[in-house]
């Protein structure tokens, strides 16, 4: 009987010890499972971080470039009006140059006309005179005196009709010559503003790409990287083990019941 119990002792040890071990393999399983569960965690939470950080630098860029091009605009802006003030500027100073060079021109013309009638005139009161004096000498010199007065008054009329064309001439061909310049200065001025808006652009649209770049290897380095696992097929053979051996979770221990005891104390 003694060998008999002594077997019984020891099948009941070798399955409590299988219950240990099983206890032991699924509690370092679990643990594993958990400290994978955090590695992700803190994985997660710091690609999370890193996001952000990469978020509000591209905001940032955005912001800086945003005021840098309102900055050129109305610089750009600026110095398009001072352009065009001094382009007026300058038409204005134009025609009034020229509205002094024919206001001089048309007081020179109106004097040598006045001049030339004020000649006519007493001509004509010098012949009107001779003429009254020889008019009972000679009826010929009276005609050819009348002749001249005539004509010295046709003369008189051309020459200021002329000094008048003459300074209209002028003042219209220095009016030609300030619009002209005018509209250079204004082609000049609209050609640099759209040179700075060009750079202006340029510069925002790099500054954006810059941005954008940035953002995107801020994207690719956060990354999330996948926990290190227990490998498929270990896990199968330790499953597979575990359940082999080892009782289900909150189950006694197999017990063997030897009838050999009972038979032997009846006999």
């Amino acid at each position: 009987m003694a060998p008999s119990d002594m077997g019984g002792v020891q099948i009941v040890r070798s399955e409590s010890m299988a219950y240990d071990e099983a206890l032991r393999a699924s509690g370092v399983t679990h643990d594993e499972a958990l400290q994978a569960s955090l590695d992700a965690a803190e994985a997660e939470q710091s690609r999370a971080e890193r996001l952000q950080a990469a978020t509000v630098a591209r905001a940032e860029a955005l912001r800086k470039a945003t005021v840098e091009r309102a900055e050129a605009l109305r610089q750009v802006t600026a110095d398009h009006d001072g352009a065009l003030r001094q382009a007026e500027e300058r038409r204005s100073a134009a025609q009034r140059a020229a509205e002094e060079e024919y206001s001089k021109h048309l007081t020179s013309a109106e004097a040598e006309a006045s001049a030339a009638a004020d000649a006519a005139y007493q001509e004509e009161v010098a012949a009107a005179a001779r003429a009254h004096e020889e008019a009972l000498r000679a009826a010929e010199v009276a005609a050819q005196t009348a002749l001249a007065r005539a004509q010295a008054i046709r003369d008189a009329g051309i020459a200021r009709a002329e000094a008048i064309r003459t300074a209209g001439s002028k003042r219209a061909q220095l009016l030609k010559e300030a619009a002209a310049n005018y509209d250079i200065a204004l082609r000049e001025a609209a050609h640099a503003r759209t040179e700075k808006l060009k750079e202006t652009t340029a510069a925002h649209d790099e500054a954006l790409q810059e941005a954008t770049v940035g953002y995107l290897e801020a994207l690719r380095s956060a990354a999330p990287v996948p926990p290190p696992t227990v490998p498929a097929d270990d896990l199968d053979a330790a499953e597979l083990e575990i359940d082999e051996d080892a009782e289900p979770a909150g189950s006694a221990p197999k017990l063997i019941v030897i009838d050999d005891v009972s038979e032997d104390r009846a006999g």
